[in-house]
């Protein structure tokens, strides 16, 4: 990076490193390049994207047990069935798994053959772009098919303009959605110091504790930063009360 960044991190306010002004807005941190994203964010967005292939064959065992136990006996001829809506959101996550990570695979081996089988795809796209999530996120932009909202409801295929970044963002996306609708919790580990950003004792470790991150105003350090920080802000507590 160089030594004078000053780009904003593409997530903008929602970025994991973001800024807040004396004027109390926030802004994304500042990198060395335009339209990327800083370290922090595009860490967690690999590491979401890398969870794809799980979450795949999360979602069909999830699907699968959703419609078995909604499926009992028929009362006055009909079955009742309170599940199909969540099962319908599985479907389509699940479609959009599929078709992004085939679509993003393709473009980084230009074509290479893909298993046929659903879940073996996912997985091999999956572990392509897991290997190759530098060049990945670092595509350049192009027109490419997708669905899009339709005014008076419904989607339509179209066109949109598309970048590394974009595939990026997306992607890691569906791992959240998927998480999220499958009831998977996230076990955090709770820091006793409050953040020194907002004051809030919101301070939560991640689950490989490499990054320490604010539940409540959202600011996120590495471990070594966050170590680096605290000593420094211990060093000047004890010097206050000496």
């Amino acid at each position: 990076m160089s030594d004078n960044p000053n780009h904003e991190c593409r997530r903008g306010r929602r970025c994991k490193s973001r800024v807040k002004t004396a004027a109390g807005t926030f802004h994304g941190a500042l990198i060395d390049r335009p339209d990327a994203l800083c370290r922090l964010c595009e860490d967690s967005a690999f590491e979401a994207i890398r969870e794809l292939g799980e979450d795949y064959a999360g979602l069909c065992c999830y699907r699968f047990e959703d419609r078995s136990q909604s499926q009992g006996p028929k009362v006055g001829g009909t079955n009742p069935n309170p599940s199909i809506p969540v099962a319908l959101g599985v479907d389509a996550l699940m479609a959009r798994i599929d078709d992004e990570t085939l679509r993003w695979a393709l473009r980084i081996t230009r074509g290479d053959p893909v298993p046929d089988h659903h879940v073996l795809r996912v997985r091999a796209c999956v572990a392509t772009l897991g290997a190759n999530l530098g060049t990945l996120v670092d595509l350049p932009k192009r027109r490419l098919p997708t669905l899009l909202p339709h005014p008076d409801g419904g989607d339509f295929l179209g066109l949109e303009e598309m970048d590394g970044v974009d595939a990026v963002l997306r992607l890691a996306s569906f791992h959240h959605r998927a998480q999220t609708l499958m009831g998977e919790v996230e076990t955090i580990t709770w820091q006793r110091d409050p953040c020194p950003h907002c004051g809030r004792k919101a301070l939560a470790a991640s689950k490989d504790q490499e990054y320490v991150s604010c539940k409540g105003c959202g600011i996120t350090w590495d471990s070594a930063h966050f170590a680096q920080l605290y000593n420094i802000l211990d060093f000047e507590r004890k010097v206050a009360r000496a």
